[in-house]
């Protein structure tokens, strides 16, 4: 993960555009007044980046397929999710608003329904649970009608761990549904004793009838409100959120004599590859004549053409710079007493 954007407002940079290249007025001197040469502009860096939204709410609805969530939240918000008697009516999360009081509202997400192995993607998966991650509460509802009411509420808890620890340390209610059915009455005792046990204390409710709904998302309120007091306590400091365009421009400003040889024996072709190099090959505007001379002088004064001799480049060997490819020939240096090898300006395209 590169970098999440939590708050209203917030922007982040994450490549750079490339430069613009320099025109001919910039290659003036005092013995060249007109210079035949120019640049052209940087290219701008690539990267295939996968985005990804999740919903933020106060309180996300969780549980197992047709456990009641969208009743639920159609109970107590004037939302009006589908609503069947079926697993996966819910393929899309829905929102709803909850108002206590003229200036008390609080957001409610009511979530696909989750399977066993959904933390791996079966399912709905990670379509389910990557909305869980921003929601402060969560409210788990059991589907009391179900033949083992305990075994579906510890399925969901374990698929909530497996996908995220810290998932499984939000503040959570459990709401055991469908009292209406006399299944789920009669199973209600027990599932109440087993949570107890473990320190939980878990409500019982009918969304269809609206009975012990009140309850439910009023204990999950002041979770909330606790909930974000404590946020208020902990919240961290400025991020920088240009980060990424940052290392790239890290990556793309790299010193042009920083750089790597390597020889294909086979084809007799030596490989000259940095970052700098390949930037000052793409932009180099190659119709102009006096770019060639230009690019003989870098190449020499960065140290390309004595690396390539003490490795031992032959004539008529193949080098290839960025995009350029080149031949080595061995020419007498007029600049010395001495004669050495020095690559000739002769392109191959």
């Amino acid at each position: 993960m590169l970098l999440e954007l939590l708050r209203p407002e917030q922007r982040a940079m994450l490549l750079p555009g490339g430069r613009g290249g320099r025109g001919n007025a910039s290659f003036k001197t005092g013995t060249n007044k007109v210079p035949k040469i120019a640049e052209n502009g940087e290219e701008g860096p690539e990267m295939w980046l996968e985005l990804e939204l999740k919903l933020v709410a106060d309180v996300g609805i969780v549980g197992a397929p047709n456990a009641g969530k969208s009743t639920f939240l159609s109970v107590i918000t004037a939302a009006q999710p589908a609503i069947a008697n079926y697993p996966f009516t819910t393929l899309l999360p829905n929102l709803g608003v909850v108002s206590f009081d003229y200036d008390a509202t609080m957001v409610v997400a009511d979530l696909p329904g989750l399977l066993e192995g959904a933390h791996q993607g079966f399912g709905l998966g990670h379509e389910f649970l990557r909305h869980t991650e921003r929601c402060s509460v969560l409210v788990h509802i059991v589907d009391g009608s179900s033949q083992q009411p305990e075994y579906e509420f510890d399925a969901v808890r374990l698929e909530l761990e497996m996908f995220s620890p810290e998932l499984a340390e939000k503040p959570y209610v459990v709401a055991y549904n469908k009292m209406d059915l006399p299944e789920a009455s009669e199973n209600w005792p027990s599932f109440k004793e087993s949570l107890q046990a473990r320190g939980i204390e878990p409500f019982c409710m009918s969304a269809a009838t609206r009975n012990g709904t009140h309850e439910v998302i009023s204990s999950a309120y002041e979770l909330v409100r606790e909930n974000a007091a404590n946020k208020e306590e902990g919240i961290p400091g400025p991020v920088n959120l240009n980060y990424v365009a940052d290392m790239m421009q890290k990556q793309r400003t790299a010193p042009i004599n920083e750089f790597e040889i390597s020889y294909e024996n086979s084809t007799k072709t030596w490989h000259v590859v940095g970052a700098g190099l390949q930037r000052f090959v793409q932009m180099t505007n190659w119709r102009y004549k006096d770019s060639e001379r230009r690019f003989q002088h870098v190449l020499e004064a960065c140290g390309v053409n004595k690396s390539l001799m003490k490795l031992g480049v032959k004539e008529g060997d193949t080098v290839i710079v960025g995009e350029m490819e080149w031949v080595w020939h061995d020419a007498p240096d007029t600049s010395g007493p001495t004669s050495r090898r020095k690559w000739a300006a002769e392109s191959v395209e």
